[in-house]
């Protein structure tokens, strides 16, 4: 009840924002689009960015951007108007080619690409969660016309089991300078299996200033996730009849699992903002200001907590094979551990464009991080009561070319030279370009970097009721290469890349080992990576296709799927002129490898070798409709449920959602 009063006080509010002003243009999804090529940035990622060559379409009402969170640069993107595949945001699979997750929507979840995969960050535990929450840099701010808002909402299951989920985002320019404007998402899983419900609700707010001499991004977030324990059904052989006790394979709340009543609560939350003032002056003859030089202050504050709880400590214990010492009784589990961080950068930086003949752009910054970071005692019964704070300096600069059609660049420096992190480096560089094939234009990209990573506090030590360690990790070094190709008119896409790694760091819970730990592997692994994206169509019928190739040639280490692809067939057409429909069945598919597994203590992905996953097409029929201001879906998700052997993991041991109805609606409020 208090989640529908919460959804009908947040549609009066948009109604109420939408009809406070006279609007000076009305946004309409059906309004005439505009293709708003974005310039190239330099990313964090192995993937070229695709902002560069958007086919996506841009109403003219509004102008979306993220920031680089270090230095605010607006980075154009297209506004998510999302004509076709809407149904795909409702699914974890929908989130890349490839995803592992541990059976319903909020669960945490990683990329089997390994291209895709991130460094471990300062505090890992959030890690699993990326596909959830926000931060400065995936942050969407918009500037519009008109009052802008938006809300969706989605739903699948039974009353008992049931998956829902409403985001909700409201947006106001007051003038053609400030933009302020509010999102949530709220999820609750139930989930299929026992002890498997998902909780969040992310919230932020955010605002921007843009101007000739100033600009301003302001961005305050929190993110509350509280995922329910079960270690896994006991028998994957629920999934087909063949379990030892014979439990009906549809019934899947019956199906056994090894935890119960246990938690990991994840709570956090993020203050940033950027200024940045330009130098300039304005062009004789004109009212156009020129900016020359910027000087760029950002300041962030970023602090996540992590509670792993449990009130059924013997199923827990014998879990991890966890003898209490003689005498005693078990210890109660309830680990705590926390990170905070200040973050200040300073940077300089010289335009491009602001004299004909400065071709590129100069950037040059310095930037301090201060940490704490919290870990449990065995004496205060696990509560966490011990810190340990860390300093880090960086210095590093840009060289950037944006503007102009035939070539542009970003190269990327930063080293650590003071702190914990000193000696630390990365080095980064992307360049694209147009060619010429057969009358048409196609864009070429190639990126690489070159890094030197200082362990993380926590994969050197760490202390719980389960696990501790101490250790002395060497720094990983990692050399990729890659590139992409780009060919809009026949809608084909190749990239990929190559990679090394030397001093790999990984969680390893392999044959012999009976706990996990976190280990070195002492020599270097390769992996190599191709994709190709390809749509094809003939009249109203379409044909979509991702594939990627993986070698890993070490795969106790980085273990990937060797291929992995996504195909999705459908007819698209419009009807009585205002209806646009999308009917279809799409399927995820990656071949059988020994994929990661799951440790709840830990709340990571770790490395197994007991059981192999894959070969399994995990299969959707949906329609998607676009009526006006409305997109709305319905869907049966998983219904080769019962093809082969009927099992359906993508994560060892957690088996995704049987088959199921889901629905969905997003309306927009603009007039």
């Amino acid at each position: 009840m208090k989640r529908i009063a919460f959804i009908i006080l947040y549609i009066c509010a948009s109604v109420l924002v939408t009809q406070a002003q006279q609007p000076r243009f009305i946004f309409d999804n059906d309004s005439t689009k505009t293709e708003t090529p974005a310039p190239q940035r330099a990313s964090n990622s192995k993937t070229p960015s695709v902002n560069l060559d958007s086919l996506n379409k841009v109403p003219p009402a509004i102008s979306s951007w993220n920031i680089d969170p270090r230095l605010g640069e607006r980075i154009p993107i297209p506004m998510d108007t999302m004509l076709y595949g809407f149904h795909r945001e409702s699914l974890v699979e929908g989130q890349g080619l490839a995803i592992g997750y541990l059976g319903n929507w909020g669960s945490p979840a990683y990329s089997k690409l390994f291209i895709e995969q991130d460094d471990a960050s300062l505090f890992q535990f959030l890690d699993p969660y990326k596909f959830y929450y926000k931060t400065p840099g995936n942050q969407r701010f918009l500037s519009t016309k008109q009052p802008y808002s938006n809300i969706m909402y989605q739903s699948g299951g039974s009353r008992q089991s049931k998956e829902e989920r409403f985001t909700g985002e409201i947006s106001i320019s007051f003038n053609k300078n400030l933009t302020v404007g509010f999102d949530i998402d709220y999820v609750y899983s139930r989930g299929f299996y026992q002890y498997n419900p998902d909780k969040q609700i992310n919230y932020d707010f955010y605002t921007a200033y843009i101007s000739d001499k100033y600009q301003m991004h302001a961005f305050v977030a929190n993110n509350n996730f509280t995922h329910s324990e079960n270690g896994g059904i006991t028998e994957d052989g629920y999934l087909n009849g063949t379990d030892k006790e014979n439990v009906g394979k549809d019934n899947t709340m019956s199906f056994q699992t090894h935890l119960s009543e246990t938690w990991n609560y994840l709570r956090g939350k993020h203050l940033y903002m950027t200024n940045k003032y330009n130098l300039g002056y304005e062009k004789e003859g004109t009212e156009k200001f020129i900016p020359v030089a910027s000087v760029i202050l950002t300041n962030s504050y970023t602090d996540q907590r992590r509670r792993f709880y449990s009130r059924n400590v013997e199923a827990l214990d014998k879990f991890y094979n966890y003898t209490p010492k003689a005498g005693t009784q078990s210890a109660p589990v309830n680990d705590q551990m926390a990170y905070y961080s200040l973050k200040n950068t300073l940077a300089v930086s010289l335009n491009e464009g602001f004299r004909d003949w400065v071709k590129f752009g100069l950037t040059a910054f310095i930037e301090n991080d201060r940490r704490t970071f919290r870990m449990p005692s065995e004496e205060f019964g696990w509560i966490a009561t011990r810190d340990t704070t860390q300093n880090s300096t960086f210095i590093g600069g840009i060289l950037s070319k944006e503007k102009g059609e035939f070539l542009k660049y970003n190269l990327y420096a930063d080293l650590g030279v003071l702190g914990d992190d000193i000696g630390e480096f990365k080095l980064k560089a992307d360049i694209s370009t147009t060619i010429n094939i057969k009358g048409q234009k196609a864009i070429v990209k190639a990126n690489g970097y070159v890094k030197n990573l200082v362990p993380q506090l926590f994969q050197n030590s760490f202390r719980s009721k389960y696990y501790t360690w101490q250790k002395e990790f060497s720094n990983t070094k990692r050399i990729f290469v890659g590139g992409e190709i780009y060919i809009p008119h026949t809608e084909t896409r190749l990239s990929g890349g190559v990679e090394n790694i030397s001093n790999y760091i990984y969680f390893n819970n392999l044959e012999g080992i009976q706990m996990t730990s976190p280990t070195q592997d002492g020599g270097s692994v390769r992996v190599v990576s191709l994709r190709l994206d390809q749509n094809l169509h003939y009249g109203i019928l379409h044909w979509d296709n991702q594939v990627s190739y993986q070698m890993s040639d070490k795969e106790d280490v980085i273990p990937v799927p060797t291929l992995s692809l996504y195909t999705n067939l459908y007819i698209k057409a419009k009807l009585a002129k205002v209806l646009t429909m999308q009917l279809g069945i799409d399927a995820h598919y990656h071949t059988k490898y020994y994929a990661l597994g799951y440790d709840p203590a830990l709340g990571q992905f770790v490395n197994q070798d007991e059981v192999q996953i894959g070969n399994f097409p995990f299969a959707t029929a949906y329609a998607n409709f676009h009526l006006k201001k409305t997109r709305f879906f319905v869907m049966m998700y998983n219904v080769a449920k019962d093809f082969g052997d009927s099992n359906y993991f993508t994560v060892p041991h957690y088996p995704v959602n049987p088959m199921i109805f889901k629905f969905g609606l997003s309306w927009n409020f603009t007039n």
